[in-house]
């Protein structure tokens, strides 16, 4: 099974945070969302990572934005997570919700991955519908046990991971 986890960071916490879950999956290949130039980048793994900070009101971070569509070519008859990084002490009311500008491009994709709250504190986030959160969320920076919320992921998901 390949494994692509493709990522955006400003500042270091989403590759830091991605780092460590392509070392706890056998085989995951890790690319920097702008190495990306065709749906080819993605469409050749079975499973598909994709990853990024939100920023201000809940923006998706720049450097996906130009990728989105090659992101939907690519994602069909795919397994999708997301995971999605963001500060629970500066953002409560748009607590990791960026990422969910990636559900539209992934409509064609078979999505896993959703998580619990797990003492996250906040007022709003878009991206927790149903009492989870629809992927793998991690406030990298506030959250000194973020590294315990990818093992637990990872455990909770390895039959599509291995």
């Amino acid at each position: 099974m390949s494994i692509g986890i493709f990522y955006a960071s400003a500042k270091g916490h989403t590759k830091a945070a991605c780092e460590y879950l392509a070392g706890k999956v056998s085989g995951a290949q890790l690319i920097d969302v702008k190495d990306a130039k065709a749906a080819e980048d993605f469409a050749k793994f079975d499973v598909i990572i994709v990853a990024a900070p939100s920023y201000g009101d809940g923006e998706l971070q720049a450097d996906w934005v130009e990728k989105l569509p090659l992101l939907k070519a690519g994602c069909k008859g795919k397994k999708a997570a997301i995971l999605a990084v963001g500060n629970q002490a500066n953002h409560p009311q748009t607590l990791f919700s960026g990422a969910v500008d990636f559900l539209p491009y992934l409509k064609d994709a078979q999505i896993f991955g959703a998580s619990d709250v797990d003492g996250y504190k906040f007022n709003h986030s878009a991206f927790f519908i149903n009492g989870k959160f629809i992927g793998l969320a991690l406030d990298v920076k506030g959250d000194e046990n973020y590294s315990k919320r990818i093992d637990k992921w990872v455990e909770e998901n390895k039959p599509i991971l291995f």
